[in-house]
């Protein structure tokens, strides 16, 4: 019996890495496309030197980057065997609205609108991984493993009711403010400031998603030697 379950062991172990290896590819390939679509987006812009434009380039390259480290993140954390299709599936969903809002670096109100909606999306893509997380019928092994996801749950819980709401609204709100006042926005700059508070957030959001990393180091590593 006991041989028989440190087979079974052995055999989930190796699903288990298997899963990961599956996402972090995917995640790598879908984001590198991302980032070829803005790069195509941004040519004409750095060419012609249309700087305003600039913000809106290096505010689509911290989307790239958010989305492959939060990305990178959940996968170590939680993805386990089986594969959860639908929670793959959305990644492509996402990735998606985010590869078309990046194709409008130099339209201020399709940018805004189409990253709302790319909030929206990455909203749901918070809430579909809590669902993963608390029916996941396997107990904790340890105390780092329990402390481990109870950090998962409590950073999900965060990014659904906070963060991912204010984004939504920001995003809906300067799309607002760019079609209601387009003499104020485009003509004066006045969506520069609606940027810069995006690249502000952005970064923070950023640097957070490496902290987060950091402070999961320890259980990962003692649920990994087990």
């Amino acid at each position: 019996m006991q041989q028989d379950q440190q087979l079974e062991r052995a055999a989930r172990d190796r699903l288990d890495q298997a899963v990961v290896n599956i996402e972090l590819t995917l995640i790598s390939i879908i984001q590198g496309l991302a980032l070829a679509v803005l790069a195509g987006a941004a040519v004409q812009p750095i060419l012609q030197l249309q700087w305003q434009a600039w913000p809106y380039i290096f505010a689509g390259l911290l989307v790239v980057l958010i989305f492959w480290s939060r990305a990178l993140v959940h996968t170590l954390s939680f993805i386990r065997w089986p594969l959860e299709f639908g929670h793959t599936f959305a990644y492509f969903g996402a990735t998606l609205v985010e590869a078309v809002a990046l194709t409008q670096v130099a339209q201020p109100a399709h940018w805004f609108a189409l990253n709302a909606l790319y909030a929206l999306a990455v909203w749901g893509l918070y809430a579909w991984d809590l669902r993963v997380v608390l029916r996941d019928p396997r107990p904790a092994a340890h105390d780092a493993e329990r402390a481990l996801r109870e950090d998962i749950v409590r950073d999900q819980r965060i990014n659904i009711r906070f963060m991912m709401p204010a984004a939504v609204a920001f995003q809906a709100l300067s799309w607002w403010l760019v079609q209601r006042f387009p003499q104020a926005m485009i003509e004066r700059g006045g969506h520069l400031l609606l940027i810069g508070l995006t690249l502000a957030f952005s970064l923070h959001y950023l640097v957070g998603g490496v902290r987060l990393l950091r402070r999961r180091q320890h259980s990962l590593l003692a649920r990994a030697a087990h």
